[in-house]
């Protein structure tokens, strides 16, 4: 009998709570409600915002979300042997948040050298991955989703390739092997 009030306790406490938080989520993220400036009430529900995550929006179909930024790599070995990969790793999901920023960097980045640093830096990550490879082309490609009114009137999403680079081996450019065509 003692375990069964301890349960309600604990159940008009806990409901209570999650209706506030689902309603400060609402208000707060979907809604897009913004309390008065400097106020203590904004002060509070900022902080609790900021750390229940109650204050994240994500608007899917919302004009201000870009654009889905990929990079593969097909690494060809000596025998002609194709094979493609990407550079999340899939080993967590903070991991691969962390290679999608770093493929992000490539798009904020205005000066061409320095693109093409960190694309090479890439490539070298997968020659060092792959022994036996002779040659690494990197693609990065980004996955347009249109607007809603666009899907409507018919537009389709689609992958567009923004970049694309090939790397050679030094030990096959030094005997003469480099494909000028395809190498930047």
């Amino acid at each position: 009998m003692e375990e069964t009030g301890n349960i309600e306790k604990h159940v008009l406490f806990v409901l209570p709570a999650a209706a506030i938080h689902l309603g400060l989520v609402i208000v707060l993220g979907v809604l897009h409600v913004r309390l008065p400036y400097g106020g203590w009430a904004e002060r509070a529900v900022g902080y609790y915002g900021a750390l229940s995550g109650a204050s994240s929006a994500y608007s899917f179909f919302a004009p201000t979300v870009g654009p889905l930024l990929w990079a593969t790599f097909e690494v060809r070995d000596r025998a002609g042997a194709l094979t493609t990969e990407a550079l999340e790793t899939g080993a967590s999901r903070e991991a691969d948040l962390r290679v999608k920023n770093i493929i992000g960097m490539f798009w904020d980045e205005q000066d061409h050298a320095v693109r093409r640093s960190l694309v090479a830096s890439w490539a070298a990550k997968v020659f060092a991955k792959h022994p036996e490879a002779d040659s690494v082309v990197v693609r990065l490609e980004s996955y347009d989703l249109p607007s809603m009114a666009e899907y409507r009137a018919g537009k389709q999403p689609r992958w567009y390739v923004e970049y694309q680079a090939k790397f050679n081996l030094k030990a096959r450019l030094a005997a003469g092997e480099n494909d000028r065509a395809t190498t930047p």
